[in-house]
């Protein structure tokens, strides 16, 4: 079962091209400049799992491969 933690998303959301564009308490939205969004949970390093992993990867437009080459 494949997991991440938020300091990879937000490495490989960089990478991509997409800005920080504000935070709400533990919740960070990314923004790119084509329109994509989304918001990658900061929880005490702790991992996120599958179902919330493939969804911000959707956001991103990365599959599961491209996302391990980046982090």
């Amino acid at each position: 079962m494949p997991s991440a933690k938020a300091a990879d998303f937000q490495r490989v959301a960089a990478r991509l091209g997409f800005e920080r564009a504000r935070q709400t308490g533990s919740h960070e939205r990314w923004r790119h400049e084509d329109g994509r969004a989304t918001t990658i949970p900061i929880h005490g390093g702790r991992a996120i799992g599958p179902p919330l992993l493939y969804r911000i990867l959707e956001q991103l437009g990365i599959d599961l491969e491209t996302f391990e080459r980046l982090r």
